[in-house]
């Protein structure tokens, strides 16, 4: 039996959801220790992670608690089945290959592929693979770490390489306290600097209020935040109309992520709801910047 905090880590989704989730839907239910404790089983961090891997295909909560232990399993199933075709090659990366070996691989991909090809031929393939197997149990945890970190280190480097000239409108990405999930902002940087633009990156979570002035000091022509499923949605459309609000006007926003693909109206913000649209998104971004220094 684990505590919640330690539930947290596990299956990586904040201790005050799986409070409101236990508050309106009845799951997870836990058992209490002598001192009052919340404490769960090792049934119950399995069937959260399915719960989480139904979040990652767009499933909102009260769809996805509607259905039984047993139904929201058949449903992922399917989901994988339809969607989620294995690649073998990448099975063999995220499962075997050692550290260097991942390396190599991956490198070999992305310049043979270029950046934007690699994001959605390897990259987005590879993080389902890895979702898929820590769902199912058949990657660990650490492994799934492992792979992923090598992946976000050779990401990031794009974002350096080359060094945007001092004229490339620059954008800054940031996810804000409470959004533990970061690679789907990775992605989306890598694919805004490939088409072109300066790409700022802040890998650990930033307060609100300091955003602000951060952009000013940066001088930006735009802030891009990402909005997981697992960040609550009321909270995600408060924080962009606060943020939109304090944020110079000249300032673009840019969101994007499960939690604000219901649609959020704001002035200078951009909802960019699939990776598959930032290449346009970043054409029209860039025409409008240079018209304005004209």
């Amino acid at each position: 039996m684990i505590s919640i905090q330690q539930l947290s880590q596990e299956v990586a989704i904040g201790t005050d959801t799986l409070r409101i989730w236990e508050r309106r839907y009845g799951f997870p239910v836990p058992q209490r220790d002598s001192r009052g404790h919340r404490r769960y089983s090792d049934q119950q961090v399995e069937e959260l992670r399915i719960v989480k891997m139904l979040q990652s295909l767009g499933y909102r909560p009260n769809k996805i608690f509607a259905l039984d232990a047993a139904g929201r399993k058949t449903l992922l199933d399917k989901e994988l089945d339809q969607n989620q075709p294995e690649n073998t090659a990448l099975l063999q990366l995220a499962k075997q290959l050692s550290p260097h070996e991942i390396d190599r691989d991956l490198r070999g991909r992305l310049e043979k592929l270029g950046p934007t090809n690699f994001v959605f031929q390897v990259a987005v393939p590879l993080i389902k693979t890895l979702d898929r197997g820590w769902s199912d149990g058949t990657i660990s945890i650490a492994r799934e770490h492992l792979v992923s970190d090598r992946l976000e280190q050779l990401l990031k480097e794009q974002l350096a390489d080359p060094e945007p000239s001092a004229t490339t409108p620059q954008l800054l990405f940031l996810t804000l306290n409470g959004e533990w999930h970061k690679i789907g902002l990775l992605l989306a940087a890598v694919l805004f600097r490939s088409a072109g633009l300066g790409c700022l990156l802040i890998h650990e979570e930033l307060p609100l209020s300091e955003v602000p002035q951060l952009a000013l000091d940066l001088d930006v022509a735009a802030v891009a935040l990402s909005f997981s499923s697992h960040y609550p949605t009321r909270q995600a459309k408060k924080d962009l109309a606060l943020l939109r609000n304090k944020l110079d006007p000249k300032i673009r926003l840019i969101a994007g992520g499960q939690a604000v693909q219901d649609g959020v109206a704001l002035q200078n913000l951009i909802i960019c709801s699939e990776l598959e649209q930032i290449p346009a998104i970043s054409s029209k971004l860039l025409s409008e910047l240079r018209a304005q220094t004209g």
